[in-house]
């Protein structure tokens, strides 16, 4: 239940600080006083949908604060139209804000009276009613799902030639890559190898040129450090440090000397064979062409046949997962057969005990004489999976059934489709007592209607109040009226003024009793509903 609602800087609105009771409020004043604002900063302040403009013109910001038997709510918008949520002082997202008042406040107004007319909404009236909410949920991921794997499974036949003609590719790559059986590294190594082999004339013909300068000519460079050397040893004996020198003469030649048995031994080896350079030529192009066609390097290509093989794989168990996706579609479509005419056995069961209640409602509501049915129905197709009586009928989200509410108002005439045969003042009492119905099995304390009594005058106006009333005695009731015979009734009366001081608009609040509500009252609606009646 609400205690306290408080209000600053909201459309009109300067700043307000109001306390509810329980029992049956009312709220009146002038068309146009802020009534409906009062109850849209309510909204705001429980997660509804909160825009720049409801910010006062010159604050910075507007401030909601709803305050309830276990908790303190508030709202804050700013001017560039973003909001903040608190919850007894502690952040709260919006989604959070939203699912935990979803069942504080209930609000009735012209929306609701448009949804009652809506005839798609009707078996959302009857489940709640049902309570298997949570079936219905169910019911609806069923019938995703359901689409889901349909579409997944139109998606595998389609592409079965695109499957066939991609496998053909993939085996012929791998086939392609498998024929070279490329290794990590081996390009630079081939590329080397094939180097030395296209340039063997040149290095032999150098080796030996070089062999000959070292070791073999008449005057070789061994042979002149010999000498060197052993002119060296003669003038050790006059000076020791002569011979630091001389060691490292020595050192050279055996250098040299070593350098000459390299060159012989590459000599050796280095003999040009053509079958040698064709295998190289061969198997250098073979591996620069996958490298051409499959990454640029051998990484790469060795990379890629690996995809290639869980393409590969990922293909062949299409085959699999498609007769995996058959039989799940068929267990899915057992699973919501079964659940969907579990739901429809229960709507049968209480759309009765639900349409006698309305109709007793009714009766309290002046509509005597009148009839509400719930007929339930469903579209039968030929190559549907679920049988209902011996005949194949459609699924939907919500199961097999389509639900529409009829009325007939007036004694001896047939029910007919509600959105066809009610006046506005017959929706408003359907939707009171729809609301009256519900009052024991809905866990919403508070009640809030927006111009309940649109249409009503006379003595309907009067049974409405002494159901408004009623109502409270389990519920707070908040209701906004334009009729003299509510607010009379009505345990307390909110009275809402609008004011101009200066250039500025200002919205005034208060509660008014005995003698003062009284005049209010009259003033009000009196001269109106003679007009009416």
């Amino acid at each position: 239940m609400i205690q306290r609602l408080y209000i600053k800087n909201f459309a009109i609105i300067d700043e307000i600080d109001i306390n509810f009771e329980p029992g049956l409020t009312v709220v009146t004043g002038e068309t146009g006083s802020g009534k409906s604002i009062l109850l849209e900063a309510l909204g705001v302040a429980l997660g509804a949908k909160a825009d720049k403009i409801m910010v006062r013109n010159g604050a910075d910001r507007a401030v909601v604060e709803a305050k309830f038997n276990d908790v303190e709510i508030r709202r804050i918008v700013s001017e560039t139209g973003r909001t903040k949520s608190y919850k007894d002082d502690e952040f709260v997202t919006l989604i959070d804000l939203k699912k935990e008042n979803i069942t504080r406040v209930d609000f009735h107004g012209q929306h609701d009276q448009q949804l009652i007319l809506d005839k798609t909404s009707h078996i959302d009236y009857l489940d709640r009613y049902c309570g298997h909410q949570s079936e219905v949920v169910e019911l609806e991921k069923i019938f995703s799902d359901l689409i889901d794997m349909r579409s997944e499974l139109d998606d595998l036949n389609k592409n079965e030639q695109h499957k066939k003609e991609r496998l053909d590719l993939l085996r012929f790559q791998a086939s392609e890559i498998d024929m070279v059986k490329p290794v990590e590294g081996e390009d630079q190594e081939v590329k080397e190898a094939y180097k030395r082999l296209s340039n063997i004339e040149e290095i032999i013909r150098s080796l030996r040129n070089i062999k000959g300068k070292i070791l073999n000519s008449d005057h070789s460079i061994t042979d002149q450090l010999s000498l060197t050397y052993q002119e060296l040893t003669k003038i050790e004996k006059y000076d020791s440090n002569i011979s630091n020198i001389s060691s490292l003469i020595s050192d050279s030649i055996l250098q040299l000397e070593e350098t000459g048995s390299e060159i012989n031994s590459q000599l050796m080896e280095n003999e040009f064979s053509e079958e040698e350079f064709s295998i190289l030529e061969d198997r250098l192009n073979a591996l620069e062409s996958i490298k051409r066609k499959y990454g640029g390097s051998i990484e790469a290509v060795i990379t890629e046949r690996e995809r290639i093989d869980k393409e590969i794989n990922s293909l062949n168990d299409i085959g699999i997962s498609k007769d995996g996706l058959t039989n799940a579609i068929k267990q899915k479509e057992i699973d919501f057969s079964q659940k969907a005419i579990s739901v429809h056995n229960k709507r049968m069961i209480k759309s009765k005990e639900l349409s006698n209640k309305i109709v007793l409602a009714m009766s309290d509501l002046n509509m005597d004489g009148s009839h509400f049915d719930i007929i339930i129905d469903q579209d039968e197709g030929d190559e549907s999976f679920i049988e209902l009586d011996r005949k194949l009928v459609i699924g939907n989200a919500k199961g097999i059934d389509r639900v529409e509410f009829y009325l007939s108002a007036n004694p001896g005439e047939p029910t007919k489709p509600l959105s066809s045969v009610a006046s506005g003042g017959e929706i408003s009492r359907i939707m009171l007592a729809i609301k009256t119905v519900f009052q024991d099995i809905d866990p919403v304390q508070t009640l809030v209607f927006d111009e309940i009594d649109s249409g009503i005058s006379g003595k309907a106006a009067e049974k409405v109040s002494m159901h408004l009333l009623h109502l409270a005695q389990k519920k707070q009731i908040i209701c906004i009226t334009h009729l003299s015979q509510i607010a009379n009734q009505a345990d307390h009366h909110l009275h809402i003024k609008k004011y101009v001081d200066g250039k500025k608009t200002f919205v005034d609040m208060e509660y008014l009793k005995g003698i003062e509500s009284s005049k209010i009252i009259r003033e009000l609606f009196i001269g109106t509903e003679r007009i009416k009646a």
